[in-house]
């Protein structure tokens, strides 16, 4: 991409061509299904009325890889556990809440807990500080433990978008070959389906 970056762009260029390429992208994704995995080689000539800064974008040359020869590939969505989906904050607030609201009277004043969460906050506050002293394996009731962390972990997942992975090469208008051929078989392609 040097050789692009070295050629005279008007000001603007790559904005407006990334609102056409959103344009575009959303066209693309209206025909296609998020579990959908799809290749194609994209042809196209990017040219700039002002300067006549000219550059062919084609499928580079190769074979294999994660695109399998290909210019471009969608990948479909895939679902996915994040760690940062897993907020400490939030659970411990959860099962403290539990804690609190099983085991302190309902006349209780609002900052009171019981003796159990005080337990609880101790425990984990020495856990966290000391990661040594308490594992899940070697608890009392690892069997149950093990059964609702594998619980909680299965409901922590979420579905993204597929990767989009392009392999093609920019070609200053110079040095690019453009295949007329192509061109003229589309127009007589269109034109009999007239």
């Amino acid at each position: 991409m040097k050789q692009v970056s070295e050629m005279e762009w008007t000001d603007g260029t790559a904005k407006a061509l990334k609102k056409l390429a959103s344009a575009i992208e959303k066209q693309e994704k209206s025909r296609h299904t998020p579990d959908e995995d799809y290749y194609s080689n994209p042809e196209l000539m990017v040219m700039d009325m002002l300067t006549g800064s000219t550059v062919m974008l084609q499928t580079e040359p190769h074979t294999g890889g994660k695109t399998h020869g290909n210019g471009y590939r969608r990948c479909a969505s895939v679902t996915q556990r994040i760690p940062a989906k897993m907020q400490t904050k939030k659970m411990i607030g959860r099962l403290l809440r539990m804690s609190i609201r099983n085991f302190v009277s309902l006349d209780a004043s609002d900052d009171e807990y019981s003796v159990v969460v005080a337990k609880a906050i101790k425990d984990i506050a020495a856990m966290l500080v000391d990661e040594s002293e308490w594992s899940v394996e070697e608890d009392k009731y690892a069997g149950a433990l093990q059964s609702a962390i594998s619980d909680l972990m299965e409901l922590t997942t979420s579905v993204r978008a597929g990767d989009s992975l392009l392999k093609v090469e920019a070609i200053p208008m110079s040095t690019a070959h453009m295949d007329v051929s192509k061109i003229v078989n589309k127009i007589k392609l269109e034109e009999e389906i007239k």
